[in-house]
């Protein structure tokens, strides 16, 4: 089942709490059983939005496409230390265990902000219709005691103020525009994990992992050796810019170019001993046109928009690899060097695949130089590029 999250709901949810609101089993379930007319409603809705001591929360989902779908309502009405519960679940979602999900979420967002504003609560309670037994086991799921009153059963459950950590999740990267993606994931969950970002490969130790006890630990462009302390004490999640298990090994986005592939598989995958070995989590679309700052750029983008909340938000677990293995063997510097017999597209390719930061640009040795070339363009079958000379050092 999917995450689920919280809001507070506005005006703008008014329609979608008065379609809720005269559902006929919550209407049938409701103490007031009469069909609510929009007047009633709006009049009703725009007391409770400015009265002191009530919280509407809008619980929603996120579905494949990273949208919003609404769930159900959750509804506190404070009075004096006792929070009193409603709350509604989408008609379409009943009997999947929404219900206890939705409510979870809300009573540990309301510990968080009334904890946070300083407020007095000791309790929450809800009544429930003896004729609704399915509501009476989602408070008793989430661990509410129930005692019995003449026309109702009554739920209680003490309202905790005692410090609740959020989940983490670390960020190891070394581009800098990473960072700047991971601040953006930290907005989009915020009040729902807490983000670390680590940049430096000195920062990566066990015991700053344990100390921040991170969900997941996630390796957007990250070029160093995973300490196996780490890995089998954390899930460790790395993007592999291959449809694994074919293009295992280094350099995957070099290989590709060089093997002709202008689309690929960004796969993410659970760290293990082997290289690049480990069960999949998920896999979405690459294009490789471009250069190869654009190229990891894109991924990126890709990776916080999709892959880390689809993981965050699904939870799934990761599955073996399964086809054919292709092995690619990392490349070295001296592999950038343009050749005599090479046409004008590989030329251009082999330019644009090394345009990024913390390659070492294509090049061609003159004399004493060594040209290295960048920001490629391929026209009606001629390239240009910008080129850069540097002075050779005699090796002795």
């Amino acid at each position: 089942m999917k995450r689920v999250h919280i809001r507070e709901a506005g005006t703008a949810d008014g329609e979608l709490l008065f379609a809720w609101a005269n559902d006929m089993d919550v209407r049938r379930n409701a103490f007031s059983q009469h069909e609510i007319s929009w007047e009633e409603h709006t009049a009703w809705l725009k007391g409770k939005l400015a009265a002191v001591g009530c919280y509407i929360l809008i619980g929603f989902i996120y579905e494949e496409d990273m949208e919003e779908r609404p769930i159900g309502q959750v509804r506190f009405d404070i009075d004096n230390t006792t929070a009193e519960i409603d709350y509604s679940v989408e008609a379409r979602l009943r009997g999947q265990g929404y219900g206890t999900a939705l409510l979870e979420a809300a009573l540990a967002w309301m510990q968080d902000e009334r904890r946070q504003a300083g407020e007095k609560i000791s309790r929450f309670t809800a009544l429930v219709k003896r004729s609704n037994p399915a509501s009476g086991r989602v408070f008793e799921k989430c661990r509410f005691l129930k005692s019995e009153e003449e026309d109702c059963l009554v739920y209680e459950k003490a309202f905790t103020y005692a410090d609740r950590q959020r989940p983490s999740v670390v960020i190891c990267t070394h581009k800098s525009w990473n960072v700047t993606y991971a601040g953006e994931l930290a907005e989009r969950y915020q009040g729902e994990y807490d983000i670390l970002v680590i940049t430096e490969k000195e920062e990566l130790t066990p015991g700053r992992l344990q100390e921040a006890a991170p969900q997941y630990v996630f390796f957007p462009h990250w070029s160093y050796v995973i300490p196996r302390e780490i890995y089998e004490a954390f899930p460790c999640v790395v993007f592999h810019m291959t449809d694994l298990p074919y293009g295992r090994g280094g350099s995957p986005l070099q290989n590709l170019i060089v093997r002709g592939h202008t689309h690929t598989k960004l796969s993410a995958l659970r760290v293990t001993k082997g290289m690049d070995t480990g069960d999949i989590y998920g896999k979405e679309d690459l294009d490789l046109q471009g250069t190869a700052e654009e190229i990891l750029r894109r991924a990126s983008g890709i990776i916080f928009s999709k892959m880390i909340p689809f993981i965050l938000e699904y939870n799934p677990k990761p599955v073996p690899q399964s086809g054919e293995v292709v092995e690619f063997r990392r490349r070295k510097p001296e592999d950038g060097r343009l050749l005599p017999d090479m046409d004008e597209k590989t030329i251009y390719d082999r330019i644009r695949m090394l345009d990024g930061e913390g390659y070492p640009n294509a090049f061609v040795e003159l004399g004493g130089y060594t040209l290295r070339f960048h920001n490629a363009v391929y026209q009606d079958g001629e390239v240009s590029a910008q080129v850069r000379f540097e002075k050779r050092t005699e090796q002795k």
